[in-house]
């Protein structure tokens, strides 16, 4: 089992210009000025870039994960009939102007973070170690091309930089011809400039197999969305003309990012866990064994694969560290995990969801609950349906509908819920509620994150990046089943052959609950779909889908139009935040995306929907 902790040090480095505009600040008293001053400085500076993915965790609700998967048709924004922010960003609407600040902020810390490196390795003598400054190097390519790659996710036109410092003013970049060219390029430099090997499986850092993940992740998306492909397998795709700088050589071809694929696959370390139920947590050895779902792998001394397992290819990872308090805060706990968790308070009678009766899962916001159409439309013969999803109502003696909740149709997301085990103190919340913190306080001297253990004793990875993901994008590029049938065997479940229909459907099952969902179903639909296109049509069916509500069953609606109608506005973008455009106050320089902004009458929720 893995120790609880990250390397993650708050290390900050500031925009020479442009701060304003981009939102970014220096953290510490180093700065692009006086920092790095050696080389090993840089090793700081890298883990204070991988800390930028814990500033987003700090609030999952403008985290790129939770926020696309609340997106998605496969989940509700749920939590309480007071929660608006995640009601409306499962509705495609906004509850306040700064719902996405945050967001916006992180995402230009993280790029700023990645240009200092990109700009300054070169200073120094790297004579002998020419391998470790690549590396290094490639980490920071990769890290800046995912920001930039969730940031134009999110908001599409942003602003753009690819020098040391932003320019003053740094207007908004078309993302079609100029972000995400220079995206695929800083996953290609980061691939070609990484070996494999490098690092330590599990320790945090890019590798170049995660490199050649993402890369096809950026490519497909760019393909799909952008270019209106269709079915890349049998898409005639013109090479891409990248940008030039280090470690990209030449046009990029669909061969070539089949090849990364294949490479990541057969060269990168790593490979399928054996039962698709040991990747999440409520496998871990002191939960399974109480647990009937899986007491056959517990018999067979079979646990949980653990933080940094040998499919996680890449990872956003957590410590003993967790804080309402200071910059990072809860962001070095797991706050998705505590999100996700059974609806706190009540059913009005006194029974609430969390304690013995409960186990192995545990009491949270309840938001994010799966929607009844996943549920429904997974066949009952894979068993990947039950060991992603929790039927609180049959799994759980103790499980109850709350009189807050909202958008509750009883179906829980296991991949992400916290887990307790049958020692945890289910009287004391602020002790050893959780698994981890029963884990904790057996081998460790430390007491509960914010001496709180139902909030801050949750350290599992969201995993960003996994190898199943990677095999499954090989077959769709390629139109062969090889891969995907690997995926479906590790399930026990019969080969099958390749069909766009098929891939879509493995990616849905096989990834569900994961953060994926919204965007595939973007690429399949690309830009200016409409209400007709695919993505539009998939959420639109989350419409008259059955939940509870503060303990009465009824049906969703839109709370103000339709997600068809919402998607077609905005064709999945965010609202860009208000205070940013507001600084120049010049369409020019930034401007708002389609479908949001004052005029817009179905943009904006002031209250949660009544149903």
């Amino acid at each position: 089992m893995k120790k609880i902790y990250l390397l993650a040090i708050a290390a900050g480095f500031t925009l020479s210009s442009c701060e304003d505009f981009l939102d970014s600040e220096n953290y510490t008293e180093a700065n692009t000025g006086n920092f790095p001053a050696v080389a090993k400085d840089l090793n700081k500076e890298v883990a204070a870039l991988y800390g930028v993915m814990n500033q987003f965790s700090t609030d999952p609700l403008q985290s790129p994960w939770f926020v696309n998967y609340i997106m998605s048709d496969d989940a509700n924004g749920a939590g309480g009939t007071g929660d608006v922010e995640c009601h409306a960003i499962g509705h495609l609407m906004v509850n306040k102007e700064s719902i996405f600040d945050n967001a916006w902020h992180n995402t230009y810390v993280g790029i700023a973070r990645a240009s200092a490196i990109i700009y300054s390795v070169d200073a120094f003598d790297w004579t002998g170690n020419t391998a470790t400054r690549n590396q290094l190097l490639g980490e920071a390519y990769f890290m800046r091309g995912l920001f930039y790659m969730w940031g134009s996710q999110f908001w599409g036109n942003i602003p753009a930089y690819w020098a040391a410092a932003a320019p003053d003013p740094c207007p908004q970049a078309d993302a079609e011809t100029v972000i995400w060219p220079h995206i695929i390029a800083d996953f290609v430099s980061a691939k070609n400039l990484m070996q494999h090997g490098a690092t330590t499986r599990g320790d945090g850092h890019a590798t170049k197999a995660a490199a050649e993940g993402m890369l096809g992740r950026a490519y497909m998306f760019y393909e799909g969305f952008y270019k209106k492909a269709g079915e890349l397998a049998k898409a005639n795709l013109e090479a891409l003309t990248l940008p030039e700088q280090e470690g990209v050589y030449g046009a990029l071809t669909k061969d070539s990012v089949v090849n990364a694929l294949s490479d990541a696959i057969e060269n990168g370390g790593y490979k399928l866990v054996k039962d698709f139920r040991l990747l999440w947590q409520y496998t871990n050895p002191l939960s399974a064994p109480d647990y009937f779902y899986v007491r056959d792998l517990a018999e067979d001394g079979d646990f949980w694969a653990g933080n940094g397992n040998e499919e996680e290819m890449f990872q956003v990872q957590f410590m003993n560290a967790g804080s309402w308090n200071g910059n990072i805060g809860m962001g070095f706990t797991n706050m998705t995990s505590l999100y996700c968790g059974l609806r706190c308070d009540d059913d009005g009678q006194g029974h609430i969801n969390g304690d013995k009766g409960s186990l192995p899962f545990g009491q949270g916001w309840g938001q994010g609950t799966i929607n009844a159409n996943l549920w429904d439309e997974w066949s009952d013969t894979d068993p990947r349906k039950r060991a992603t999803i929790l039927d609180a109502q049959a799994e759980l003696t103790g499980f109850v509908f709350t009189t807050s909740c909202s958008e509750d149709a009883g179906y829980y997301n296991k991949k992400w819920m916290p887990v307790t085990a049958a020692e945890s103190s289910f009287d004391d919340f602020n002790k050893n509620y959780t698994w981890w913190g029963v884990y904790r306080s057996k081998n460790t001297d430390t007491g509960a994150p914010n001496d709180n253990s139902f909030q801050g004793d949750h350290y599992t990875d969201i995993m960003l990046l996994r190898l199943a993901d990677v095999m499954l994008m090989h077959s769709e590029l390629t139109g062969t089943a090889d891969q995907m049938n690997v995926v479906r065997d590790r399930a026990n479940l019969k080969p099958t052959t390749y069909s766009w229909q098929n891939i879509k459907d493995e990616r849905r099952f096989e990834l569900a609950g994961e953060g994926l969902r919204f965007n595939d179903l973007r690429r399949w639909s690309g830009k200016n779909g409409g209400e007709t296109c695919e993505a539009a049509v998939a959420l639109e069916k989350q419409n008259g889908t059955r939940v509870n509500y503060t303990g009465r069953w009824t049906t969703m609606h839109h709370a103000a139009s339709s997600w068809a109608k919402r998607y077609a506005e905005t064709d999945g973008f965010l609202q860009i935040p208000p205070s940013q455009i507001s600084i120049t106050n010049d369409e020019n320089i930034l401007k708002q995306n389609a479908g949001w902004g004052g005029s817009v009458a179905d943009a904006n929720m002031s209250g949660t929907p009544a149903y």
